[in-house]
């Protein structure tokens, strides 16, 4: 019985300093342990008249949870955030082109080369960029009409709608930017245009390989020669440069080996690009640390593609 009441007296102390330290409520915490704030408070206070084995049980199980998720934090790697690449720069000279010039533009890829991102990184630097992200289910003209409504603020319906969004967008020097274009269908392509030509605002239009080659079936097509020929910008962006590469790993302060840098390279060619090079880079950090070391190793890299890549692991090419 003493034991059982020492284990109470330091499980108490060790609830209460956590609770401090986290700046929790008590209710966040009764929350957490399927339990209330009255019979939290009750235990903690060492006055509670029900079952304390069944409480001091729920609060053991969130504390520790709770020391599982601060290990976590702490092995996290951290990311580096957007890094200012040659391509990142390219696009974001088109956007900017696009938006003041009041022009039309096709940046098309492959995944993982950096396209959103530096898409992203261009609206947090700018005024008036409206980025609409397509999906399969915005490929009809009157979905992607409602989203980019949605996007201004404009809540006219029917067809009102893209009178609205012209009105909105007019005067405002802003540029619309569709990612993922290549689910839009053509009609819904023309309806862009239309809006980039009334509004007379900058439109890009974004997205993997199909893309380019939708719009270069529109060109050979009389009835979309209109469309075909409003486009003064265009990109096509096919796999990640190697200065991409280079000024992304001089980033991560955990991937400063010379080998490591050279697989890391190689990942970054395979399908998915940059994106698959920063989730094995994230993971085998995550393997160092475990490990008690801040550089990662090519054995590294190996557990971290096995866990969450396919196919084999990449070979390093002859130098030459």
């Amino acid at each position: 019985m003493t034991q059982i009441m020492n284990d109470h007296v330091r499980l108490r102390d060790a609830v209460k300093d956590r609770k401090e330290r986290t700046g929790l409520s008590l209710s966040q915490i009764a929350a957490a342990c399927a339990s209330s704030a009255p019979t939290v408070s009750a235990f903690l206070g060492g006055n509670y008249a029900g079952d304390n084995e069944k409480i001091a049980g729920k609060l053991q199980a969130w504390l520790e949870a709770q020391e599982t998720k601060e290990r976590n934090r702490a092995e996290r790697p951290v990311v580096p955030g957007f890094v200012m690449t040659e391509t990142a720069r390219t696009i974001m000279n088109m956007i900017e082109t696009a938006q003041y010039d009041v022009d039309l533009a096709v940046i098309s890829g492959n995944a993982g080369t950096g396209k959103t991102m530096a898409v992203e990184e261009y609206q947090k630097r700018s005024n008036n960029v409206f980025l609409i992200t397509a999906d399969p289910s915005l490929s009809s003209s009157a979905a992607v009409l409602h989203e980019i409504a949605d996007t201004l603020g404009c809540n006219e319906k029917g067809v009102r709608r893209i009178r609205s969004i012209i009105r909105r967008l007019k005067n405002t020097e802003a540029v619309l930017i569709i990612d993922e274009a290549q689910h839009l269908s053509v009609k819904a392509v023309e309806e862009i245009r239309s809006i980039h030509d009334q509004a007379k605002v900058g439109v890009v239009f974004m997205g993997n390989a199909p893309l380019n080659a939708k719009f270069d079936g529109l060109g050979r097509t009389a009835d979309y020669a209109q469309l075909f020929s409003r486009i003064g910008l265009r990109r096509k962006i096919a796999k990640p440069r190697q200065k991409d590469m280079c000024a992304i790993l001089a980033e991560w302060a955990s991937a400063q080996d010379e080998e490591v840098q050279l697989y890391a390279k190689e990942i970054g060619r395979r399908d998915g690009g940059l994106r698959s090079m920063t989730k094995v880079l994230r993971n085998a950090t995550k393997i160092a640390r475990v490990h008690g070391r801040d550089q990662i190793t090519r054995k590294d890299l190996e557990g971290a593609w096995a866990e969450h890549m396919t196919g084999e692991f990449p070979k390093i090419r002859a130098q030459g």
